[in-house]
């Protein structure tokens, strides 16, 4: 369960003071990057054109993979997605996800 914790979501602005680890290239100009954080989490930044729209931080690397193929999945089943739309979903999903205990086969599914 610690695994799938986020530690906080829009904390983090960049890659300022972080290990990049992996570059995602997603649709309509978005790219998700995983780095490792000096305090051994690890952030998953969602970008538009090199520009930070949101920013999730968990402990675990294999949950914040899973946390960026669900991420990449919304942003090409919603065509058109304009970056506060992004960013606006993810603090949603984060925060019911906090709430209550981790599902990831309906952790970020498109209507949920």
């Amino acid at each position: 369960m610690d695994e799938m914790t986020i530690l906080s979501v829009n904390a983090h602005y960049g890659l300022n003071d972080h290990s990049p680890l992996s570059i995602i290239t997603s649709t309509e100009g978005f790219t998700l990057l995983l780095a490792k954080t000096d305090s051994a989490t690890y952030l998953v930044i969602a970008q538009h054109m090199g520009s930070t729209v949101s920013t999730v931080e968990l402990v675990s690397m294999r949950y914040a993979d899973f946390v960026i193929q669900l991420i990449d999945e919304h942003i090409r089943q919603h065509p058109g997605i304009q970056r506060e739309e992004l960013d606006i979903h993810i603090r949603l999903k984060a925060k019911d996800h906090a709430l209550r205990t981790p599902l990831p086969d309906d952790f970020m599914t498109p209507g949920a």
